[in-house]
């Protein structure tokens, strides 16, 4: 018989414990210490961003919201000397990026701290009905998604998720207190930043009403006297709309708020929208890119339902991933960066199921992997590509252009800013004078301006070749091209944003009549 000291095989010695990995380790440190949590997803975010640091091209709209708040900063007059439909807390945030000597590099970093932010948030919401494991898988999971989702620079869901996160927060973290009918700073002040968010762009809208009724709800089933709660909603209410109400009132003292509200409301609801064909093949495609993270954000969230996580803030958390699911599917357009809200709530449901099995971390490893590919930043010849593409064309164009009667006809509307010329129209975002659904939703006559514009004769246009967008606004091509035979010089330089290649042709000498092909 063995004795007591001796093992079941006979050796004699006791089973020694298997030493720890590194990887065990350090999952061990992360998830022990917040302080190790935000540092690991600030590496994290970094790592995946830093390619596109300092490269103008990299998207369409954000060096569009930088021009917009430089032009600002010059004392252009928002929706009346530059145009745009957005909110304007967004080119407020522009044009302090466009304060910085390097403005481009300026708001890439604000980006990137703005998502480092939106994943910390992410990953304490989840630990609140989950593990720090699951709470670090989910932050991780945003930051690499928002890249597949066109989320590697500057767009407004970058910044407005963050302010959507706090809001989640302050209210999910109150509910007792909501149940009992107080209102304290903290709900007051996720008001206000889902109220900040709305005001970065109005697609908030669908997100900030939930939160006002889940709110109201729990005011109104308390045992509170019905005058208090309706003065709690009422004062709640008053924060959710005073961006909307200083910026009103600015606009009726300066004397421009019928441009104001055609900015804002009449050319959102008047432009031409995505055929329903088009719609619905664009509806497919992004929700294609989504179906992982919607079927494991499912099956996460049946999981924590199965393991009794708090009912409440769980089924917050379920109603906010539907809301923002619906209010992008619904919308009457569909781009890749519109799915960027979906992505808090699901990555935090998504979360339990990827930690919970061997299979769900290589089933999180596979999406993570294709989010990375598909988002372009981990590519660095191509962003080495694009950095040195958009310095080139700055440069040529600098040199072509000694009168500074420029006219940019395609994606760079950087060079106006890069090159220090105003832009030649209120409409200085490209294709809202080229793209035809954009044709008399600005209140400003599109083809007129086209027509101003080249009779001022700007000696240098760049042409983006082909013009990627359908419809097209037929009057001004037709004039454009017919403006571009007059110039005596052509270049052709290759430019590239975070997708694909975006050749430009560059005219100048424009108005000589002698054209001659470089």
């Amino acid at each position: 018989m063995a004795s007591l000291g001796s093992t079941a095989a006979g050796t004699g010695t006791l089973p020694q414990p298997r030493r720890a990995t590194w990887y065990q380790s350090f999952m061990e440190t992360v998830e022990g210490s917040r302080s190790a949590q935000l540092l690991a997803l600030a590496i994290f975010a970094f790592l995946v961003r830093v390619a596109a640091f300092g490269e103008w091209t990299f998207d369409i709209d954000d060096q569009f919201y930088l021009l917009v708040g430089d032009q600002m900063l010059h004392g252009a007059r928002l929706y009346v000397d530059v145009w745009d439909r957005k909110g304007p807390l967004l080119y407020i945030l522009y044009a302090g990026f466009a304060l910085f000597p390097k403005p481009v590099l300026a708001f890439e970093v604000g980006a990137t701290l703005s998502v480092i932010a939106s994943a910390y948030g992410i990953n304490r919401l989840t630990q609140l009905v989950s593990s720090p494991r699951a709470g670090m898988i989910a932050g991780v999971g945003y930051l690499g998604l928002t890249c597949m989702f066109g989320g590697a620079s500057g767009q407004t869901p970058v910044f407005y998720n963050t302010l959507m996160i706090g809001a989640v927060w302050a209210i999910v973290t109150n509910i007792a207190a909501l149940r009992e009918g107080r209102v304290n700073a903290m709900v007051v002040g996720g008001i206000a930043c889902a109220s900040a968010a709305l005001a970065i762009k109005q697609s908030a809208a669908a997100e900030a009403a939930f939160f006002g009724i889940f709110i109201s709800v729990l005011l109104l089933r308390s045992r509170s006297p019905l005058w208090r709660t309706t003065l709690q909603i009422g004062l709640l209410a008053f924060v959710a709309l005073l961006p909307w109400l200083v910026t009103a009132a600015y606009y009726l003292a300066i004397g421009h708020f019928p441009e104001l509200w055609n900015a804002l409301v009449t050319s959102n609801m008047t432009r031409m929208y995505e055929t329903p064909i088009g719609r619905v093949y664009r509806v497919l495609i992004l929700s294609g890119r989504l179906i992982f993270l919607l079927v494991f954000g499912y099956k996460g969230a049946q999981l924590m339902l199965s393991q009794r996580s708090d009912p409440p803030v769980l089924k917050f958390f379920m109603i906010w991933a539907v809301v923002a699911l619906l209010s992008v599917l619904t919308f009457p357009n569909i781009f890749a960066h519109y799915a960027l809200p979906i992505l808090p709530a699901f990555c935090i449901l998504a979360s339990a199921y990827f930690a919970s099995s061997r299979f769900g971390m290589m089933a999180f490893g596979a999406m993570m992997a294709v989010a990375l590919v598909v988002g372009g930043t981990l590519n660095p010849v191509r962003r080495y590509q694009a950095h040195v593409a958009a310095n080139e064309l700055v440069r040529y164009v600098d040199a072509e252009t000694p009168s500074r009667k420029l006219f940019v006809w395609g994606m760079p509307s950087y060079l106006y800013m890069a090159l220090d010329i105003p832009p030649p129209s209120a409409l200085a975002f490209p294709p809202h004078l080229y793209q035809g659904d954009e044709a008399g939703v600005s209140g400003i006559d599109e083809v007129g301006e086209v027509t101003r514009i080249l009779a001022g004769k700007p000696e240098t246009v760049v042409v983006q070749d082909p013009i990627l967008a359908r419809p097209l606004n037929l009057p001004n091509i037709a004039a454009v091209n017919a403006y571009v035979k007059t110039c005596g010089k052509r270049r052709r330089i290759l430019a590239y944003d975070h997708k694909e290649e975006a050749p430009m042709i560059i005219y100048s000498q424009c108005g000589t009549r002698t054209p001659a092909t470089h």
